[in-house]
């Protein structure tokens, strides 16, 4: 297990840093290096995040689950005040701190997953489904949809419903649970009409590429000429067309400057860190850590499903960014976060795992004891 926590921190690691340079190689054309170092910021603060959360006991986050869900709720509730919450294209999703910003959504999936975590822990096996804390995640949701953010509520829901999956509650309310998301979920998709336009344009994107097909169609071309091996990354051509090139449509990038390799490669990246997310959930001791290394390892594998699903046009596009990858210091550092809380239920699990061998040990000697048998062959001679 101790290798596979250093890789999980090395592959994060390494896609960040593809993530620097794929960022440069699609801005530097019209801005220069002028994103380069802030992105180098986010992966340093990334790193730092990471650190932190792998120093925290999985268990501690109990404690701190109500102040972290309060300064996230507060933070959603600021976003939308006019004057406090930046607004661009529409959406106010970001808090401006003067030479930073910070995006509350993103933090707010971890919020969810780590205090519905901690309230399923503390719930019975085979008990019904704790109200109080999904109205909670509900209220966070809900916040995340009033931006709007479309793409990561869905993340956020994911992450929830991971945490339930994993969870000791009734299988059949955790059915319903799913049956009543998804139902949200859909309707929150078509009331919105541009929600609706992007589903619809998914089913036949070349019949308005022109419109709202443009953005699908030309990521579909730039990935086609990328061929096997790519055109090299600063080489490419064809993602210059493509909107939010550096953000939700970053894997068209990939595809035209790494080729079909390069692809293969990334999704490989994150397969390793969804199946190793899942096994430290089964190898769990506690009910708490396996919840939430199945909420955060969800949410990961979620994100990166549907956006290089959108890119690759087999998902309707969501807006979502790609994990590591995709420009966006909030994201990059709640991703690190939730990796480093990943590794610290691993080493904790390790460490469990290493003391029953001794406590069973221990348990022997004293059973021995308690039946008259001496621990000191001194006694068996008269000392």
């Amino acid at each position: 297990m101790t290798g596979l926590r250093a890789n999980l921190f090395f592959v994060s690691l390494g896609l960040s840093l593809l993530g620097l340079v794929m960022v440069y190689s699609a801005t530097y054309r019209e801005v220069g290096p002028h994103y380069l170092l802030p992105r180098a910021g986010h992966v340093v603060l990334g790193v730092g995040a990471f650190f932190v959360a792998s120093r925290v006991r999985y268990t501690a986050w109990r404690r701190y689950a109500p102040v972290l869900y309060l300064v996230v709720l507060c933070g959603l509730i600021l976003v939308l005040v006019p004057g406090i919450g930046a607004e661009v294209g529409g959406s106010r999703r970001w808090l401006d701190l003067g030479p930073v910003s910070l995006q509350p959504g993103e933090f707010a999936k971890l919020a969810a997953i780590v205090s519905l975590s901690c309230a399923v822990a503390r719930v019975p096996p085979g008990s019904g489904l704790p109200l109080r804390p999904l109205a909670a995640v509900g209220v966070l949701f809900g916040l995340v949809v009033v931006e709007p953010d479309f793409g990561t509520s869905v993340v956020l829901l994911a992450g929830a419903a991971g945490v339930l999956w994993a969870s000791e509650l009734r299988t059949r309310d955790l059915v319903l649970s799913a049956a009543a998301a998804f139902v949200a979920l859909v309707g929150v998709m078509m009331l919105a009409p541009y929600r609706r336009e992007r589903f619809m344009t998914f089913l036949d994107p070349w019949a308005v590429a022109d419109g709202s097909g443009y953005q699908v169609v030309q990521s579909m071309v730039a990935i086609k000429a990328g061929g096997f091996f790519g055109s090299g990354t600063g080489a490419g051509s064809r993602g210059a067309a493509v909107p939010e090139l550096g953000t939700d449509m970053i894997f068209a990038l990939i595809g035209e400057e790494l080729g079909l390799l390069g692809m293969v490669m990334v999704i490989a990246a994150f397969g390793f860190l969804t199946l190793a997310g899942f096994r430290i959930s089964l190898q769990a001791p506690t009910v708490l850590g396996r919840c939430l290394a199945a909420g955060l390892t969800t949410m990961l594998a979620v994100q990166a499903i549907f956006n290089m699903g959108a890119a690759m046009v087999v998902l309707p596009l969501t807006g979502m960014t790609l994990p590591f990858i995709s420009y966006g210091g909030s994201s990059l550092m709640v991703c690190f976060a939730a990796v480093g809380i990943l590794y610290r239920i691993s080493e904790d699990s390790e460490r469990a795992r290493e003391a029953r061998p001794r406590r069973r040990k221990a348990a022997h000697s004293d059973r021995g004891r308690r039946y008259g048998r001496a621990r000191d062959p001194r006694a068996v001679r008269g000392g």
